[in-house]
C-alpha cells in the first residue's frame, strides 16, 4: 500500500500557532501592560486565534488519520492520543501549582488536578484538548456522516454557535467546565469551539484552499465580532471565559489567512523547518514551554521584559525545547504509517 505523503502545511499552521502562543504566555508572566502597553495587544491578539486554531487543526489531523478508516482499527489510537493530552495537562497543571502558587509537592496538591478538579491556570486547554479526542472519539461515526455530506457538515458547524447560550451559571464543577464552560475560572468547552473541529475535518475531507465563499464566510463571522467590539461603548473585547457566539466568530478570517499562508510557506520548505518541527510536536512544545515559563517567574519573579525581550526569550525556550527532541534516539517508523496523530 503506498505511503501518503505528509502534510507539511498544516504542521507549518500548528508551528505558527506554537510560535504565537508561547510568545504570548511569556509576556503575560514576563511583561507588564502598564509599562509596555502594545504587550496586551499582541496577547488579546493571540489570545483570540489560539485555541479555536488549535482545534481547527486537531480536526484537520483527526481526519486524516482516524476519520478515514474504520473505527475498529482507530478507536485505540485515539484513546491513546487522549490519555497523552490528559497526562500533559497533569504535568503543566502540577508545575504551575508548585512554582507559581508556590504550594507544597504533597498528595493533598496533587490529588485533585488528577480527579479533575482543580484547573491550574495557562493548563485547561490542555484537559480541554483530552475531552475534545474523547467526544471525537464517543461522535465518530455521526461525525463521518456529517463530513460525507458536505453542505451537511458546515450547516451542522453554523448551527453548534448555538451552544455559546449555555447557562454557564449553572455549572460549577471543574470537572464539566472543559466541556461546556463555566463562569467560574477560566476555561476552554470543547462543545463550544467544536465549530472549528468540524470544520478542520470538512478542510481535510474536501482538500479546501482558496475558496471565495470561505473567504466570504470568515470575513462575515470575523465582522460580526468587530461590530459586537466596536458596538460595545467601554471598546472590550467580546467575552472570552466563558466564550459568547462573538469571540467564537471572531478568529474565522484570520485564520483562514494563516491557512492559506500554511499552503504558501509549505512551498518554499528550508526556511520553515523549525516551523514544521513545532507542528510536529505541538505537544511537547506546549506542555515544556509552560513548565519552563513557571519554573522561570518562579526562580526570577522581578524579570521584566519588553516586546523585543520577550521574543528573544521565547525563541531560546524554544530552542531549548527542540534541542531536547534532536537528542532523543528515534525508533524507524513503520512504511505503513501515514500522518502524525498529535494535536
Amino acid at each position: 500500500m503506498a505511503v501518503r505523503q505528509r502534510e507539511r502545511a498544516i504542521d507549518i499552521f500548528k508551528g505558527l500557532l506554537v510560535l504565537g502562543m508561547v510568545y504570548c504566555h511569556t509576556l503575560q508572566f514576563f511583561s507588564d501592560p502598564m509599562i509596555f502597553p502594545q504587550g496586551q495587544k499582541w496577547i488579546e491578539f493571540i489570545n483570540l486565534i489560539t485555541f479555536s486554531g488549535f482545534v481547527f487543526s486537531f480536526g484537520y489531523v483527526c481526519q486524516l488519520a482516524y476519520y478515514n478508516k474504520a473505527f475498529s482499527k482507530v478507536w485505540h489510537r485515539m484513546l491513546a492520543t487522549a490519555f497523552k493530552t490528559l497526562l500533559a495537562f497533569y504535568i503543566s497543571g502540577t508545575a504551575f501549582r508548585l512554582f507559581i502558587d508556590q504550594r507544597p509537592l504533597e498528595w493533598k496538591t496533587i490529588r485533585p488536578i488528577l480527579l479533575l478538579n482543580d484547573m491550574p491556570g495557562w493548563s485547561e486547554f490542555l484537559a480541554s484538548f483530552t475531552y475534545l479526542i474523547v467526544l471525537g472519539l464517543l461522535l465518530f461515526v455521526p461525525l463521518k456522516w456529517l463530513v460525507e455530506r458536505k453542505w451537511t457538515g458546515f450547516t451542522a458547524a453554523g448551527l453548534l454557535l448555538l451552544t455559546t447560550w449555555i447557562p454557564y451559571g449553572s455549572i460549577h464543577e471543574p470537572i464539566w467546565a472543559p466541556l461546556f464552560g463555566t463562569r467560574d475560572f477560566a476555561s476552554f468547552p470543547v462543545v463550544q469551539y467544536f465549530p472549528y473541529y468540524l470544520l478542520g475535518m470538512l478542510f481535510a475531507r474536501y482538500r479546501i484552499g482558496f475558496d471565495w465563499r470561505v473567504l466570504a464566510g470568515s470575513a462575515l463571522a470575523s465582522g460580526a465580532f468587530v461590530w459586537r467590539w466596536l458596538s460595545n461603548p467601554e471598546t472590550s473585547l467580546p467575552e472570552r471565559f466563558p466564550p459568547s457566539v462573538w469571540w467564537i466568530l471572531g478568529p474565522a478570517l484570520l485564520l483562514y489567512g494563516y491557512y492559506l499562508l500554511s499552503r504558501l510557506m509549505e512551498k518554499y520548505p528550508l526556511p520553515f523547518v523549525p516551523l514544521e518541527a513545532m507542528g510536529r510536536n505541538v505537544l511537547w512544545f506546549l506542555v515544556m514551554s509552560n513548565v519552563l515559563i513557571f519554573a522561570l517567574k518562579n526562580n526570577q519573579p522581578l524579570l521584566l521584559a519588553g516586546l523585543l525581550d520577550a521574543l528573544w526569550m521565547e525563541l531560546g525556550l524554544l530552542a531549548v525545547i527542540g534541542y531536547g527532541i534532536w537528542i532523543i534516539t528515534k525508533p524507524a517508523r513503520r512504511a505503513t504509517s501515514n500522518h502524525d496523530t498529535k494535536i
